[in-house]
């Protein structure tokens, strides 16, 4: 009777298979975990990226068509008539100065915060800036039939977007008026303005000039809007973009949150001193000397990936001249961005 012998895995090989298969395991598994972590540092940065392109679009949107007042801003033309009827002089109505701001410096600003911007909640973070930009929020709806005289109602297409409560400017090439409409009916699409109701409401009827089709008059919704940093309230622990609408005509609760990820803005102001509606020098809102004298904006943007530990350690980062090491690994990174006032320059 032959003897079957049967060979196993002996204690060395076994040893040798363990270890080869834990080395494969770590390797894989490092693999992994570095490309998990490149995937999210890639996606983070790319939001990051997105962010700050979202940020000028909102301040080049808004900064462009600070104080258009339809045709007649256009090449610099000075309206016959301008009338404002509002029935208030608080912050958001002062339509007479399209551009306002405030330097953030040592914790403090320069101009004082106006107190309905330093009321909001959430505040506005000290050592960066903020900007106040009075523009429309609409384009032009046509009038469709000439005023009676200069304190009849308007009339525009029947369905126009508009409602009562809205802030309108009323322009053609020569003329414009700013007033409350108190009433809109959406059928007829007759604009009422009268004293006494609505809020602010209006000081009177008379818009100073008789409007008419034939002379391209048109209706524009205006609007005031503040922009700042505060934090998040999407992401706790970061900074983001807020917008303050007077009056919000998106129905959105105020202050809004825009965009998160925006550490710091700074602003640098391009100020016409000759009358030749180029920039002569460019300053900090502290060091304008008249707003209606700025013919374009620098704006200077900080911005930080909204995921902590995006880096091995902490970046050091150089904004507005300093250079900073945070306490977290964030990435950030540095945006500039020059925009024009359209209706200032030729």
């Amino acid at each position: 009777m032959n003897a079957i012998r049967s060979r196993g895995m002996g204690l060395v090989e076994l040893l040798i298979w363990v270890a080869l298969s834990l080395l494969i395991t770590t390797v894989i598994g490092t693999i992994y975990v570095n490309s998990k972590q490149i995937t999210r540092v890639n996606d983070s940065v790319s939001r990051l990226q997105e962010n700050g392109r979202f940020v000028v679009y909102l301040l080049d949107r808004d900064f462009r068509m600070a104080g258009y007042r339809g045709c007649n801003t256009m090449g610099g033309i000075v309206s016959v008539s301008a009338v404002n009827v509002l029935n208030s002089t608080a912050y958001p109505y002062k339509y007479d100065t399209s551009v306002a701001a405030y330097h953030g410096s040592s914790g403090t600003w320069s101009p004082g915060l106006d107190s309905s911007i330093s009321g909001l909640t959430p505040s506005p973070l000290t050592n960066t800036d903020v900007i106040t930009i009075r523009t429309v929020d609409s384009g032009a709806i046509p009038l469709t039939a000439a005023m009676g005289n200069a304190s009849d109602n308007l009339t525009v297409a029947p369905g126009s977007n508009l409602a009562a409560g809205d802030i309108l400017l009323v322009a053609d090439c020569g003329n414009y008026a700013i007033f409350n409409a108190t009433g809109f009916n959406s059928g007829t699409g007759v604009i009422a303005h009268e004293v006494g109701a609505g809020t602010p409401g209006n000081s009177t009827k008379n818009l100073g000039q008789t409007f008419t089709p034939d002379s391209a008059a048109a209706v524009y919704r205006l609007v005031t809007r503040t922009y700042y940093i505060a934090p998040s309230v999407r992401r706790p622990g970061t900074n983001a973009l807020w917008a303050n609408s007077v009056p919000a005509y998106d129905g959105q609760a105020q202050p809004e949150e825009m965009v998160e990820g925006v550490d710091k803005l700074v602003l640098f102001f391009g100020e016409d001193l000759d009358g030749d509606r180029a920039a002569n020098r460019y300053v900090t809102a502290d060091a304008v000397g008249t707003w209606n004298n700025v013919v374009s904006v620098r704006a200077q943007l900080l911005l930080a990936t909204v995921r902590d530990n995006m880096a091995t350690s902490p970046q050091p980062y150089t904004f507005n001249g300093t250079t900073t090491t945070p306490t977290d690994k964030r990435v950030r990174t540095a945006l500039s961005s020059v925009i024009t006032v359209r209706n200032r320059v030729p």
